[in-house]
C-alpha cells in the first residue's frame, strides 16, 4: 500500500496545486492524486481578478477574496520563480459599462457589423481619464455612493479609457483594483512550481471512496478516514485534502453540483494594425470579454445546470457573441479563435467550502463555483494554516478560523429535531376547521437527513452508512421527498405540509396555473420558490404533441418566478380518464423531443422496465414508475417490476403515485428507490401537515434501511439468542 508520510491532496486543478505547493513550501511531504489534469476547471474559465467588479453580497466572501487579490502579485512571482514560466499576470483594471434604457417605441436593431471599422485603443495615459472623471455627472438611478473600489465614469471617459465600445454606452464603472490573470499559463506555472519545490503529482489516479476507520464513534473518538480507494490500489496519509471541483459529490455528501460553462476566443484579422484591440477587461450584464496580451479575446461565460452534458451549443455561443458585439460592435469582424466548455463547481450558495470536515484528518477545499482562480492563493494558506495547525495569515478584522468558520460545510447541515420536540409537533398545527386567518409561511421543519442522524449520533452511536445526495440532471438535492400542490384545502395548509415534510421539489401542473382553474388562483405565488425548486408538470395532457407545448410553458413560467436555469419537466400523457394510466408510446415521443430541446425530463410511466430503459436511453433525467393508480392509495401494487426498475436503472427512480401511508413509502424505498413523488395522501389526510412529517420521516427511514441491508426472508425460525455457553441441568 504506497503511503506519503504527511498529506494526499485529491485533486489535481488549481486549488489542490496551489494548497500542495504551499504546504511543500512550509515543509510537509505532498502527494497529488489526479484523475485528469486536463479536466479541472482552471482550463474552462478567463482569470478574471474581480472581487470588486462581483459585488460579492456576502461580508466573508467580499473579505477573502479582497484578501486573496492582495497576494496575487507576490504569490504569481514566487510560482514563476520556481517555476521560469509566466503566470501572465496583468493587474489591468475592469471597466463595468452601463447602457441607456431601451425605447420601445424605437428602432433598437443592432447597428450593421459587417462594416463595422476597425477602431485603435485610446492611446492616452488615466492621468486625463483622472481628470474627466472628476468632472463626471452623478451616477444613474440616483446613486448616491459608488460601489467598493469604484470610480463612476462618463460616457466620454468610458470612450477614452477603451475605444470600440458601443455609441449606446451611456458611463460605466471603472475598478482600477481588478485584473486579471491567464488561467491556462498559470496552470502551467502552477504545475511546473509544484514539481519544482518537490511536490509529487501523480496523473491519471482516480479516486474511489474515502474509507472510514470503523468504530470511531463507539470508541468516542473523532471519525478519520482510514485510506483512499483508488483506481491504483489503496493510498495512505496522515491527512488528506479533499480538492476534487464539481466531481466532489461523487466522493462525499456535500452539496457541490457541476455548472457548465461555455466560452470562445477571438484572434485579430490578418493585417491587424492597430495594437491590442482591448486593453482591460469589460464586465457587462450577461458577459465578459478578457483580452490577453497576446492579442487573443476570451469571452465568457453561460451559467448552465445541466449536469456533465459535455459540448457547445449553437444557443449558449450565440448569446455570447450577441451580447459581445452589443457591447463592442468592432468584435464582430473578429475571427474566432476557439471555443470550450468546463464545469465549475457550484454550492447552493456559491460560495466555496474550505476547511475541517466529519473526519478530523480531511479538509475540505471545494465549490469555488467561478472564483477558483481568484480564491487560490488565500485558500492555499488557510488550508495550510489548518492542516498545519498555525497561521500566517496576517487579520486586521479576521481570524484565519473565523473566515474558515464561515466557508464550513456546516452551514448546509440543518439541526436534527429532539425526541421530545417530535412528539409535540401536533400542537403545533392548525385544525383544518379553524377559521382564524391564515398564518404567514412557518419556519421550515426540515426532517433528519442521514447527515443530521450522524451528527445528532455521533458521540454515542456507530457510524451511519454514507449516502449521496440525491442528484437529477446535475442538480442535487437533500431530500428524497418530492410533493404536489393540489387537492390542498387552501393554500396556508398547503404551505406548512410542504414545509413540514422536508421536501425541495415541488410539482405545479402548468394547465392549471396558466387556465387559473378552481383552487389553483395564486398558486405560483404561494410558496417561496427561492427556497423550492419548482417542478412543472403537463397533468391534463392527452397526446404527446400537448404535452411538449405545456413543457415549453413551464419552462417559462418557471424562468418568471426566478428560476432562470430550470429545465425540469414531470412528463404525464394520460389519455385515460377512468384510470389515468400513462399512455407508453405518447410519453416515449414526448420525452424525445423534450430532451433534444434541452429539458431535464421526468416521465410518469407505467412500472414497465422496457419503457423505462427506452426512456433512460433516450436521455430523461429520471423514470418515475407508478405504485398504483394516481390517488388511490393502493400502496405498492407492483412490486417486482419496480425492483427489475431499480436494478437496471443508471438514472435515479422516483416511485410516483399509489402510496397511501408513511409504511408504504418506507417500502417504496426499501426497493432501493432513489426518491418519491405524493401528493394525494398528504392533501387530503385528516392533518396533512402531520402527514407531510410523517412522510418526510417515512422516506429517510426507508432510504437508510435500504442501505443498511435487510435480513433475508427464510421458511424457519433462527434463534436471535445463541445455543452455545448456555446453563443446563
Amino acid at each position: 500500500m504506497p503511503f506519503t508520510d504527511d498529506i494526499l491532496i485529491i485533486g489535481g486543478g488549481i486549488v489542490g496545486l496551489a494548497i500542495a505547493t504551499e504546504l511543500k513550501l512550509r515543509g510537509a511531504s505532498v502527494t497529488v492524486l489526479s484523475r485528469d489534469f486536463e479536466q479541472a476547471a482552471t482550463h474552462a474559465a478567463a482569470g478574471m481578478l474581480a472581487p470588486h467588479a462581483e459585488a460579492f453580497a456576502s461580508g466573508a466572501m467580499q473579505d477573502i477574496c479582497l484578501r486573496s487579490r492582495a497576494l496575487y502579485g507576490d504569490w504569481v512571482a514566487k510560482l514563476e520563480d520556481l517555476s521560469g514560466e509566466s503566470a501572465g499576470y496583468w493587474p489591468c483594471g475592469i471597466l463595468a459599462p452601463t447602457f441607456a434604457p431601451v425605447d420601445e417605441n424605437s428602432d433598437s436593431s443592432p447597428p450593421h457589423l459587417t462594416n463595422a471599422p476597425h477602431q485603435s485603443p485610446a492611446s492616452s495615459s488615466f492621468k486625463s481619464l483622472d481628470a474627466l472623471q472628476r468632472s463626471t455627472p452623478t451616477p444613474p438611478n440616483g446613486a448616491a455612493t459608488s460601489p467598493a473600489g469604484a470610480l463612476w465614469l462618463s460616457a466620454e471617459a468610458m470612450h477614452q479609457a477603451q475605444s470600440g465600445l458601443s455609441h449606446a454606452i451611456t458611463g460605466g464603472w471603472w475598478y482600477p483594483e481588478d485584473g486579471q490573470v491567464d488561467n491556462r499559463a498559470l496552470a502551467i506555472a502552477l504545475r511546473a512550481a509544484a514539481r519544482a519545490a518537490g511536490v509529487v503529482i501523480r496523473e491519471g489516479v482516480a479516486v474511489t471512496g474515502l474509507e472510514q476507520q470503523s468504530g470511531a464513534f463507539n470508541s468516542g473518538s473523532s471519525q478519520k478516514i482510514a485510506c483512499l480507494k483508488t483506481s491504483e490500489g489503496d493510498w495512505q496519509a496522515d491527512h488528506y485534502v479533499l480538492a476534487t471541483g464539481a466531481w466532489t459529490s461523487d466522493l462525499l455528501p456535500i452539496p457541490v453540483t457541476p455548472r457548465k460553462g461555455q466560452m470562445l476566443s477571438l484572434t485579430m484579422p490578418p493585417g491587424y494594425a492597430h495594437g491590442l484591440p482591448l486593453q482591460r477587461v469589460l464586465f457587462g450584464d450577461d458577459v465578459y470579454i478578457v483580452p490577453r496580451r497576446d492579442g487573443r479575446i476570451v469571452i465568457g461565460a453561460t451559467s448552465e445546470a445541466v449536469g456533465f452534458i459535455p459540448g457547445n451549443t449553437p444557443a449558449g455561443l450565440g448569446a455570447l457573441l450577441q451580447a459581445t458585439i452589443r457591447l463592442c460592435p468592432g468584435l464582430a469582424e473578429f475571427p474566432i479563435q476557439e471555443r470550450w466548455w468546463g464545469f465549475r463547481p457550484a454550492t447552493p450558495d456559491e460560495l466555496p467550502i474550505l476547511g475541517s470536515s466529519l473526519c478530523d484528518n480531511l479538509s475540505l477545499a471545494v465549490g469555488h463555483h467561478r472564483n477558483g482562480i481568484l480564491l487560490a492563493p488565500i485558500t492555499a494558506q488557510l488550508l495550510a494554516d489548518q492542516v498545519l495547525g498555525h497561521s500566517t495569515v496576517p487579520s486586521e478584522r479576521e481570524s484565519p478560523e473565523a473566515l474558515l468558520s464561515a466557508f464550513s460545510w456546516r452551514r448546509f447541515v440543518h439541526s436534527p429535531v429532539p425526541p421530545a420536540a417530535a412528539a409535540s409537533i401536533p400542537q403545533f398545527l392548525p385544525s383544518r376547521s379553524s377559521s382564524s386567518t391564515p398564518s404567514s409561511t412557518p419556519t421550515m421543519l426540515h426532517y433528519p437527513t442521514l447527515v443530521d442522524a450522524v451528527q445528532f449520533t455521533e458521540s454515542s452511536a456507530p457510524a451511519l452508512p454514507e449516502d449521496a445526495p440525491l442528484t437529477i440532471a446535475g442538480r442535487t438535492f437533500r431530500s428524497r421527498l418530492m410533493t404536489g400542490t393540489g387537492k390542498y384545502p387552501d393554500f396556508d395548509t398547503m404551505r406548512q405540509s410542504v414545509s413540514a415534510s422536508g421536501c425541495e421539489i415541488v410539482t405545479v401542473a402548468v394547465r392549471r396555473v396558466q387556465t387559473k382553474a378552481p383552487g389553483h388562483e395564486g398558486l405560483a405565488e404561494a410558496l417561496d420558490w427561492s427556497k423550492i425548486w419548482m417542478l412543472p408538470n403537463t397533468a391534463g395532457c392527452k397526446t404527446a404533441e400537448e404535452a411538449v407545448r405545456v413543457a415549453r410553458l413551464g419552462r417559462e413560467m418557471a424562468k418568471l418566478l426566478g428560476q432562470e436555469n430550470n429545465n425540469f419537466v414531470k412528463l404525464e400523457v394520460i389519455p385515460d380518464a377512468k384510470y389515468l394510466l400513462p399512455d407508453p408510446i405518447g410519453t416515449l415521443q414526448a420525452a424525445e423531443q423534450l430532451v433534444k430541446e434541452g429539458f431535464a425530463v421526468l416521465p410518469y410511466i407505467n412500472a414497465d422496465p422496457l419503457l423505462a430503459k427506452r426512456l433512460e436511453e433516450a436521455g430523461c433525467a429520471t423514470v418515475m414508475p407508478l405504485g398504483s393508480p394516481i390517488g388511490s392509495g393502493q400502496g405498492i401494487q407492483n412490486e417486482a417490476n419496480i425492483r427489475i426498475i431499480v436494478e437496471t436503472s443508471k438514472v435515479p427512480v422516483v416511485v410516483d403515485a399509489g402510496i397511501g401511508s408513511p409504511s408504504e413509502a418506507a417500502h417504496a424505498m426499501e426497493l432501493g428507490a432513489s426518491a418519491l413523488l405524493i401528493n394525494t395522501a398528504i392533501a387530503q389526510a385528516k392533518n396533512p401537515v402531520a402527514m407531510g412529517r410523517a412522510m418526510g420521516l417515512a422516506t429517510v427511514a426507508g432510504r437508510l434501511a435500504y442501505l443498511a441491508g435487510r435480513i433475508p426472508i427464510q421458511n424457519m425460525a433462527s434463534a436471535s439468542s445463541p445455543l452455545t455457553g448456555t446453563i443446563t441441568s
